[in-house]
Protein backbone atom coordinates (compact mmCIF):
# COMPACT_ATOMS: atom_id res chain seq x y z
CA UNK A 1 0.00 0.00 0.00
CA UNK A 2 2.81 2.37 0.90
CA UNK A 3 4.66 1.66 -2.35
CA UNK A 4 1.51 2.22 -4.42
CA UNK A 5 1.03 5.63 -2.83
CA UNK A 6 4.67 6.44 -3.49
CA UNK A 7 4.33 5.44 -7.16
CA UNK A 8 1.20 7.54 -7.51
CA UNK A 9 2.94 10.57 -5.99
CA UNK A 10 5.95 10.10 -8.28
CA UNK A 11 3.72 9.84 -11.34
CA UNK A 12 1.93 13.03 -10.37
CA UNK A 13 5.22 14.89 -10.10
CA UNK A 14 6.54 13.76 -13.47
CA UNK A 15 3.33 13.72 -15.51
CA UNK A 16 3.07 16.65 -17.91
CA UNK A 17 0.20 19.02 -17.17
CA UNK A 18 -2.91 18.70 -19.30
CA UNK A 19 -2.71 21.75 -21.55
CA UNK A 20 -5.17 22.56 -24.28
CA UNK A 21 -3.50 23.58 -27.56
CA UNK A 22 -6.41 25.96 -28.12
CA UNK A 23 -5.45 28.04 -25.08
CA UNK A 24 -2.34 30.14 -25.58
CA UNK A 25 0.34 29.70 -22.99
CA UNK A 26 1.55 32.98 -21.43
CA UNK A 27 4.83 32.88 -23.39
CA UNK A 28 3.00 32.40 -26.70
CA UNK A 29 0.48 35.12 -25.81
CA UNK A 30 3.43 37.41 -25.04
CA UNK A 31 4.86 36.77 -28.52
CA UNK A 32 1.47 37.43 -30.12
CA UNK A 33 1.17 40.72 -28.22
CA UNK A 34 4.69 41.71 -29.30
CA UNK A 35 3.93 40.89 -32.94
CA UNK A 36 0.78 43.02 -32.79
CA UNK A 37 2.76 45.88 -31.23
CA UNK A 38 5.33 45.66 -34.06
CA UNK A 39 2.67 45.69 -36.81
CA UNK A 40 1.98 49.01 -38.54
CA UNK A 41 -1.06 50.83 -37.20
CA UNK A 42 -2.10 52.52 -40.44
CA UNK A 43 -3.52 49.43 -42.12
CA UNK A 44 -6.24 49.45 -44.71
CA UNK A 45 -8.01 46.31 -45.83
CA UNK A 46 -7.41 45.67 -49.50
CA UNK A 47 -9.21 43.29 -51.81
CA UNK A 48 -6.04 41.24 -52.20
CA UNK A 49 -5.85 40.76 -48.43
CA UNK A 50 -9.45 39.55 -48.28
CA UNK A 51 -8.66 37.11 -51.07
CA UNK A 52 -5.52 36.05 -49.20
CA UNK A 53 -7.55 35.31 -46.08
CA UNK A 54 -10.03 33.23 -48.06
CA UNK A 55 -7.24 31.29 -49.76
CA UNK A 56 -5.61 30.57 -46.39
CA UNK A 57 -2.35 32.18 -47.43
CA UNK A 58 -0.85 31.47 -44.01
CA UNK A 59 -1.63 27.74 -44.17
CA UNK A 60 -3.53 27.72 -40.89
CA UNK A 61 -6.50 25.54 -41.80
CA UNK A 62 -6.74 22.67 -39.34
CA UNK A 63 -4.14 24.08 -36.93
CA UNK A 64 -4.67 24.77 -33.24
CA UNK A 65 -4.61 28.32 -31.93
CA UNK A 66 -1.11 27.80 -30.58
CA UNK A 67 0.16 26.49 -33.92
CA UNK A 68 -1.46 29.42 -35.75
CA UNK A 69 0.13 31.90 -33.34
CA UNK A 70 3.57 30.36 -33.76
CA UNK A 71 3.27 30.24 -37.54
CA UNK A 72 2.22 33.88 -37.82
CA UNK A 73 4.69 35.25 -35.29
CA UNK A 74 7.49 33.34 -37.02
CA UNK A 75 6.62 34.71 -40.44
CA UNK A 76 6.49 38.39 -39.44
CA UNK A 77 9.17 40.48 -41.14
CA UNK A 78 11.51 42.78 -39.26
CA UNK A 79 9.48 45.82 -40.38
CA UNK A 80 6.39 44.35 -38.66
CA UNK A 81 4.63 43.30 -41.87
CA UNK A 82 3.55 39.97 -43.31
CA UNK A 83 4.03 39.41 -47.03
CA UNK A 84 2.78 36.79 -49.48
CA UNK A 85 5.12 37.22 -52.40
CA UNK A 86 4.70 40.90 -53.26
CA UNK A 87 1.29 41.20 -51.59
CA UNK A 88 1.13 42.85 -48.19
CA UNK A 89 -1.17 40.65 -46.09
CA UNK A 90 -0.49 42.40 -42.79
CA UNK A 91 -4.14 43.31 -42.18
CA UNK A 92 -5.18 39.69 -42.54
CA UNK A 93 -2.40 38.53 -40.18
CA UNK A 94 -3.29 41.16 -37.57
CA UNK A 95 -6.97 40.22 -37.65
CA UNK A 96 -6.09 36.54 -37.33
CA UNK A 97 -3.80 37.19 -34.37
CA UNK A 98 -6.40 39.37 -32.68
CA UNK A 99 -8.94 36.57 -33.03
CA UNK A 100 -6.72 34.17 -31.09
Amino acid sequence: MKSAALLLAAAALYAPPAVSPDVLEPSVQNEVDHALDMAPTNLTAAASETAAEEADVFGTNGLTRTEIAIRLVSSQRSDGRWMDGTNDVTSAAVELLKSL
